[in-house]
C-alpha cells in the first residue's frame, strides 16, 4: 500500500476516536483560545508523518518543515530530516528555508502598507517614482505589477540590477492591463518602489516594518548570504543523494523571491494579515481579489496572492520554488486553517514538491478523496463549446474533441496530445495526472477563456484566440504519451518555477 493510501486509510479508520493529543514539536505563536472543542488530531499527525517519511527518500530530500494550524491553535508543527545534512542538525518547526516567490506575498503586503499610510497609491504610474524611465515603463501601475496584468511577460530571475536596468531600457511585450503574465520582473519593480517610497533599501523595510513587529524572528532577505537564526543550508538532489548548493545565497529574485522564513513564521504572517496588524481590511481584501481583465476573463491571482480551491474550500497564499516548487503556505479563510510546508532540496522534474504535500495533508486533514474524473460524460456536441486555440502565456494551445473526448494538442504539426476528463460543470481534469485542472470560463456558451491549476492552484490563464494555424509550441516533442502529459504539465506542476525560477 502506498504512503498516502496507507495515511488516508489511518485517518478514516480513526475518525471520533478517543486517543491523546498529538505531539507539536515547537510552541504555538501565542495563539487565541479556541472558540470550539478541540478534536482529535493524532490519526492525521501519524499519516502527515508517514507521508514525509516516505517523501524524505522518494526524493530524496535532505530535510522538510511542516505547520497546520486550525483556530490560531497548532494542530502539528514538525521538522523532518535535517537541515544541516552534514553537521547532522535537524529540520524543526522554527528551521529558516528560502521561501522563493513566497516572497511576493511579503512584497504585495508591504506596497499596500505603503498606501495604507498614504505614501503612494496603487494607480501610481512607475514614472512617479522613476522620472528618467522608458515611457512604455514609466506608464505602468504598481496595481498592475501587483496582479501580473503590466504586460511584462519576461522570464527567468530577476535580480536587483536587471530590475535597475528594466526601467532605463525595458518595454513590454502587451499592453498594461490587456492580459495576465506571471513575471518575476514585477515584483522586482515593486521592491524598487517600495525602496523609493519608504526610504529604505528592501532588506531593511521588511526587518524593521514586517519581521521585528510581528515577531517572525527566521524572516528575512537571504539571498545575499545575510544570517538568519536557524538558516537551513540548502540542497540539489540526484537520483539517490543531494548535494549542497549555493543557488539561494545568490542575487537572482531581490524582492520577487529573497527571502527565508521558517513554517511558524509563514502560519504568524498570515495570522497577522487576518487580525488587521499589516493591512487595512479594504487592503487586505484587495489583495485577495481575483484579476479581472478587460474582455471579463478573471485570473486567480489577487495582489501577490494566489487563490485556489482544494475540494470545495477556497484557499489562499503563495507557491515558490527554483529548479521545482519547495515552498507553499495555504491558508484557508473559511475553515480557520493554515497550512505551511518548506523544503530544502530540490531539482529539475523533482518527484516530491512543497504543493503535492500541501494538497495531500489537506486532504487528510478536510477528509477529502483523491481527485478524479467525474462518471458522468459530456456529449460531444457540448464538447465543442470549449474546442479552439487558446493563447497559454506566450504559448498557443489547440482543444479538439476526438472520440467523445476534449484533446490538448500543445503546439501544430505531428504532436502527441493529451486527453481531459470531465470533472463537473466546466472544469476538466487531466486523464493522466488529475491533479491538473482546467476550469473553464464561458460566455454565450462558449469558453472565452481557462484558468489552469495545479494542486489546487492557479497557475496560469488560457484565452481564446483566433482559431486558425499559428506557428508556437508549448514545448519540445517527445515519442510518447506520457511524456507528452507532462510536457503540458510541467507549467502547472510548480507555477512555472522549472522555467522562471521562485
Amino acid at each position: 500500500m502506498g504512503a498516502l493510501a496507507a495515511a488516508v486509510l489511518i485517518v478514516r479508520c480513526a475518525r471520533g476516536a478517543a486517543t491523546e493529543a498529538g505531539y507539536v514539536e515547537s510552541p504555538s505563536p501565542s495563539p487565541p483560545p479556541s472558540t470550539s472543542p478541540s478534536r482529535d488530531h493524532s490519526a492525521f499527525i501519524a499519516a502527515v508523518d508517514a507521508l514525509a517519511a516516505e517523501a524524505l527518500p522518494r526524493g530524496p530530500i535532505a530535510g522538510l518543515s511542516i505547520a497546520v494550524f486550525e483556530h490560531g491553535n497548532a494542530v502539528l508543527a514538525k521538522g523532518y530530516g535535517y537541515a544541516d545534512l552534514e553537521a547532522g542538525i535537524a529540520a524543526t518547526a522554527d528551521t529558516s528555508y528560502p521561501i522563493a516567490s513566497v516572497t511576493k506575498h511579503f512584497t504585495a503586503a508591504a506596497v499596500q502598507r505603503l498606501a495604507d499610510q498614504g505614501r503612494l497609491s496603487l494607480d501610481d504610474p512607475l514614472s512617479r517614482f522613476f522620472p528618467a524611465a522608458r515611457p512604455r515603463i514609466g506608464a505602468l501601475t504598481i496595481r498592475h505589477l501587483l496582479d501580473h496584468t503590466s504586460g511584462l511577460t519576461r522570464g527567468g530571475p530577476a535580480p536587483r540590477t536587471a530590475a535597475v536596468s528594466v526601467i532605463r531600457r525595458g518595454g513590454t511585450a502587451r499592453a498594461q492591463g490587456a492580459d495576465w503574465d506571471y513575471s518575476n520582473y514585477n515584483f522586482s519593480l515593486l521592491g524598487l518602489v517600495i525602496e523609493q517610497a519608504s526610504g529604505r533599501d528592501y532588506a531593511r523595510y521588511v526587518h524593521e516594518e514586517l519581521a521585528v513587529p510581528l515577531g517572525l524572528t527566521a524572516t528575512g532577505y537571504c539571498e545575499d548570504g545575510s544570517a538568519l537564526p536557524g538558516r537551513t543550508r540548502d540542497y540539489q538532489s540526484g537520483v539517490r543523494t543531494v548535494s549542497p548548493t549555493s543557488y539561494w545565497m545568490e542575487a537572482r529574485f531581490f524582492a520577487a523571491g529573497g527571502l527565508c522564513s521558517s513554517v511558524l513564521d509563514l502560519v504568524r504572517w498570515e495570522k497577522a494579515l487576518e487580525d488587521g496588524r499589516v493591512l487595512s481590511p479594504a487592503m487586505l481584501q484587495a489583495m485577495r481579489t481575483p484579476a479581472r481583465l478587460p474582455d471579463g476573463l478573471e485570473a486567480d491571482y489577487g495582489y501577490g496572492t494566489r487563490l485556489g480551491l482544494t475540494g470545495r474550500h477556497r484557499k489562499l497564499g503563495h507557491t515558490g520554488g527554483g529548479l521545482s516548487n519547495k515552498a507553499v503556505v495555504a491558508r484557508y479563510p473559511d475553515d480557520d486553517v493554515t497550512v505551511a510546508v518548506l523544503l530544502n532540496t530540490e531539482r529539475t522534474n523533482a518527484p516530491v514538491t512543497a504543493t503535492d504535500l500541501e494538497e495531500q495533508i489537506e486532504r487528510l486533514f478536510f477528509d477529502l478523496p483523491e481527485p478524479s474524473p467525474s462518471s458522468a460524460s459530456v456529449p460531444e456536441p457540448a464538447l465543442h463549446r470549449y474546442a479552439g486555440q487558446y493563447r497559454d502565456g506566450s504559448r498557443l494551445v489547440r482543444f479538439a474533441t476526438e472520440g467523445g473526448s476534449l484533446t490538448v494538442h500543445p503546439g501544430l504539426g505531428r504532436r502527441p496530445v493529451s486527453r481531459l476528463m470531465p470533472g463537473g460543470g466546466d472544469l476538466f481534469l487531466d486523464a493522466e495526472e488529475p491533479s491538473i485542472e482546467l476550469r473553464f470560463q464561458m460566455r454565450d456558451d462558449r469558453a472565452h477563456g481557462y484558468g489552469r491549476y495545479h494542486n489546487g492552484w492557479f497557475v496560469g490563464l488560457g484565452v481564446r484566440s483566433a482559431d486558425h494555424p499559428r506557428r508556437a509550441e508549448l514545448t519540445n516533442a517527445s515519442e510518447n504519451r506520457r511524456t507528452a502529459h507532462r510536457r503540458w504539465n510541467r507549467r502547472s506542476r510548480a507555477p512555472r518555477n522549472a522555467r522562471q525560477g521562485a
